[in-house]
């Protein structure tokens, strides 16, 4: 995932610090199902976890349906959500995901582009 510095041999030191940490919010469907949707914004790094359904609870059930949702700073509007699961798989093999670790991942920022490719 790091790219090697082509002349000293030595990679990258990744920064967490500086990233958005994902924070879930709440809801509940027409047919009473709790869900949770993390928010993924454009041209932000974010950290995410890796499994949220074992992360957080709703009056001591697990939550287990996740998504995330999907805003342009450009457009100024929530462009979509999708399945939480199916984007991270998808993020993956795209290569945003720059770093991990047993907990959660963290994502580079992402352009307008690719976070409508996510909707696809």
């Amino acid at each position: 995932m790091d790219q090697q510095n082509i002349y000293t041999g030595n990679t990258p030191e990744i920064d967490w610090s500086t990233a958005y940490v994902g924070t879930p919010r709440f809801y509940v469907r027409p047919d009473g199902v709790d869900f949770g949707v993390f928010a993924l914004n454009e041209g932000v790094e974010t950290i995410l976890p890796k499994q949220p359904q074992q992360r957080y609870q709703i009056e001591g059930k697990p939550v287990e349906e996740w998504r995330l949702l999907l805003y342009s700073k450009t457009r100024g509007v929530v462009i979509g959500d999708t399945d939480f699961f199916t984007a991270i798989r998808r993020l993956g093999i795209g290569g945003y995901i720059v770093d991990d670790n047993d907990t959660h991942i963290l994502l580079r920022a992402l352009t307008l582009t690719e976070l409508d490719a996510l909707m696809r």
